[in-house]
């Protein structure tokens, strides 16, 4: 009798060892799950986030006209400076490539991109045109170029720039690079509150790709936007 109570004894044992086993187990699963749910969520995230912001640039950046404000000869940024008068506005920050042909992320190093805008009050400094040696140089300001570097890459930063009479807010550039086709384009830059014209009642602007019309993200207190330009071979 003793014998029997004794094996009965250890094969409840066992059967409650089994049982605590398992119940470790399926505790353990569901925290792995969690994570794993964590994780795809966290990609998801990140991959929609990218997604989202990435506007489509393919195609040849389109010419458009240089318009009267355009002076030649004018000088490299230092530090990609825009600004370097400090003119009231908003800084903003432009970045991005430039590319060899209408697709594909083919660097064109050392391509010039000149740059000139209006101020925040919509003047250009000069409201003028022609040779930069024709000027003081306290007659030019919001002009200069930056080049881009082995990556094909170039930044600079820059004042909002203020709307003028018949035009909606935009960004003059002209770049240039050897063995390449040039090409003279705007960005077109988001209306404010009480602007006279938006991008829709403006010609230039509907003439040009949607992806010309830039839109600004705040990184790291700065609004920033991105625009790659992408050139013909001659």
């Amino acid at each position: 009798m003793k014998k029997t109570n004794l094996w009965t004894l250890l094969i409840l044992a066992a059967l409650l060892l089994a049982s605590g086993c398992s119940n470790g187990n399926a505790t353990e699963a569901p925290e792995s799950s969690d994570s794993a749910s964590n994780a795809a969520a966290e990609n998801s995230t990140s991959t929609g986030s990218e997604s989202t912001d990435a506007a489509d640039d393919s195609g040849l950046t389109q010419q458009v006209t240089q318009g009267p404000y355009y002076v030649t000869g004018t000088s490299v940024l230092e530090n990609g400076v825009l600004n370097y008068d400090n003119l009231e506005g908003e800084q903003i920050k432009v970045k991005g490539y430039v590319y060899a042909g209408a697709t594909g992320t083919a660097p064109v190093v050392g391509a010039k991109i000149e740059i000139w805008q209006a101020d925040d009050s919509g003047n250009y400094h000069p409201n003028s045109n022609g040779a930069a040696s024709s000027y003081n140089a306290s007659e030019l300001s919001l002009r200069g170029f930056v080049t881009t570097d082995e990556n094909g890459y170039y930044e600079y930063t820059t004042i909002y720039p203020g709307e003028y009479t018949g035009r909606t807010r935009h960004i003059h550039t002209n770049t240039t690079a050897d063995g390449y086709k040039g090409v003279i384009t705007q960005l077109i830059i988001p209306s404010l509150t009480g602007d006279q014209m938006t991008a829709d009642e403006d010609n230039i602007a509907q003439s040009l790709p949607a992806y010309n019309q830039v839109t600004f993200n705040e990184i790291n207190g700065l609004p920033t936007t991105t625009f790659n330009y992408r050139l013909a071979a001659q």
